[in-house]
């Protein structure tokens, strides 16, 4: 390994232990991280790899360095927020299952009022993904883009633009959570037909329907999620660790 490669994988180890002291120290927006010198005791680095570890923080929104207060929580811009709930996920197996609450809140509406509003453009474009999921059955990757972009299709066609505004800064959880649940041998296939059953009832304008699908969808979700975690089938940690790579 070169010096510059094994330095940046230190001020990068070094970034995400700062991120997640902020978290499991409970930081709030205009917090001060502790001085310079306690963070390199606490990390075991030198004062370069510190600084390093700083100021690539504030590069992504989540922290700024301010002239005689040192580092700072910032307030939290989408691309912050994002990266605080990709470490959450990395550090607490939890939020998975919070995660799904959120799910079960907003997209069970989201498919309501998609089959209120949305149109036949939209719905073509819906079964253009579903083409691609079971073209990508035995493709994770693929599949759970073409996943992801259904249900970015869905919350388009509530025609809302702010659940969109809403939706934006978790997207990237929302891959990961579907990630964990496509990971037992036969789920895609049978989340596909799922899927499949969700984009009947949109087009048919059956919004009772169409919730009561997605209700469903999620339920089985649930037990996939947890069905994965408790047989072994994938690490919290060691996924989201191979996500960044």
């Amino acid at each position: 390994m070169t010096e510059q490669a094994r330095r940046t994988r230190l001020r990068d180890r070094a970034a995400d232990q700062l991120l997640e002291m902020v978290i499991s120290g409970g930081l709030e927006p205009g917090e001060r991280l502790p001085p310079e010198r306690e963070l390199c005791s606490y990390l075991g680095v030198s004062r370069t790899v510190v600084r390093e570890a700083l100021n690539l923080l504030e590069a992504r929104g989540l922290i700024s360095i301010e002239h005689g207060r040192g580092a700072v929580v910032s307030g939290g811009n989408p691309r912050a927020v994002r990266e605080t709930l990709g470490l959450l996920l990395r550090v607490q197996s939890k939020t998975l299952w919070e995660l799904l609450e959120i799910r079960k809140i907003l997209e069970v509406e989201v498919a309501g009022l998609a089959a209120e509003r949305t149109g036949p453009e939209d719905v073509e474009s819906m079964r253009l993904q579903l083409d691609r999921m079971r073209e990508s059955i035995d493709a994770p990757e693929g599949y759970v883009d073409a996943d992801v972009e259904f249900h970015a299709l869905l919350a388009r066609g509530t025609r809302n633009d702010v659940l969109l505004t809403m939706l934006e800064p978790v997207v990237d959880l929302l891959r990961a959570s579907r990630q964990v649940s496509a990971s037992r041998p036969g789920t895609a296939l049978r989340a596909l037909g799922e899927h499949e059953e969700i984009l009947r009832r949109v087009e048919a304008g059956d919004t009772a329907g169409a919730r009561e699908e997605m209700r469903a969808h999620l339920a089985r979700t649930a037990e996939d999620i947890e069905a994965a975690i408790g047989e072994g089938v994938l690490d919290v940690g060691e996924f989201r660790e191979k996500e960044r790579l």
